[in-house]
């Protein structure tokens, strides 16, 4: 049995004057950890394994991986909402779309108004409730820049009118994936039948697969052809992490092409 490893702590003093927050030093950790015997390595200091606590996905993600490595996921676009605070009750969109410049308004069509931002790069859509939908963004920080530069519009275009950003939120996160597959496919017949309770998949109706798991914070949008979207996440490590999670079961159903012996075939003939 390793010696016992006194754990030195630290305490903490937020700024606010609250009571301090003690954690264990990485140090000590590392320390206890190293005295372990080799068979222990995979056990945490409770005598239970990593599944009990990082969740059974992710410790199928990193035992039943193989030595092939896991494609790079990267955040496409990104969704968040916001609140612009003002002290009169509703914005009067008429007007404002004659103020703000690269803006579209027809109420007939659609009631809010919507505004394009060059940078950066982002399409908000304003409601007379105060209420911006922002879309278009690959991070939180052009999130908030875009919300603060509809602000600044609205502050410039109506001098003598209060406006205040309030309450910026991710509402989700869309990435994708990229198998690069040459000479295979995804077989989605064969993980549609073996995954049916998760997943639906209508060739007829749409070429796509959407994979549901169950206690996954994101959903896969799965194609033949490897090209995979991952929508669902609230941040970029949910995205991150739920695809490193799910990527032994995607692996599981990567075949050869059908076509692809007969296409060498027909290759290596004069």
């Amino acid at each position: 049995m390793p010696s016992i490893v006194q754990m030195r702590k630290r305490t903490y003093t937020p700024l606010s004057g609250r009571a301090g927050l003690t954690d264990v030093l990485v140090e000590d950790i590392d320390a206890f950890y190293a005295q372990l015997p080799p068979s222990n390595a995979g056990r945490d200091a409770t005598g239970g394994s990593h599944c009990a606590t990082l969740g059974v996905a992710k410790c199928d993600a990193r035992e039943g991986a193989s030595s092939d490595p896991i494609p790079k996921s990267s955040v496409h676009n990104l969704v968040g909402t916001s609140m612009v605070e003002k002290r009169f009750r509703i914005l009067d969109l008429r007007i404002i779309s004659r103020l703000l410049p690269n803006c579209v308004y027809d109420q007939q069509k659609f009631a809010a108004i919507t505004i394009r931002i060059h940078r950066p790069s982002c399409t908000v859509l304003l409601f007379t409730s105060g209420k911006m939908v922002l879309t278009g963004c690959r991070s939180y920080i052009q999130c908030v820049l875009a919300a603060h530069e509809v602000v600044r519009l609205l502050r410039t275009a109506s001098p003598g009118y209060h406006f205040r950003l309030r309450n910026v939120k991710i509402q989700n996160i869309v990435g994708n994936v990229d198998l690069g597959l040459k000479d295979r496919v995804l077989d989605l017949e064969r993980f549609h039948a073996d995954q049916s309770i998760f997943s639906t998949y209508q060739r007829n109706m749409f070429p796509g697969l959407i994979y549901r798991p169950d206690n996954s914070p994101v959903v896969l949008l799965m194609f033949s052809s490897g090209k995979i979207v991952i929508t669902g996440g609230k941040s970029v490590s949910d995205v991150g992490d739920g695809w490193q999670a799910l990527w032994p079961i995607v692996q599981r159903y990567i075949t050869a092409r059908p076509d692809a012996a007969r296409y060498s075939l027909t290759l290596s003939e004069p």
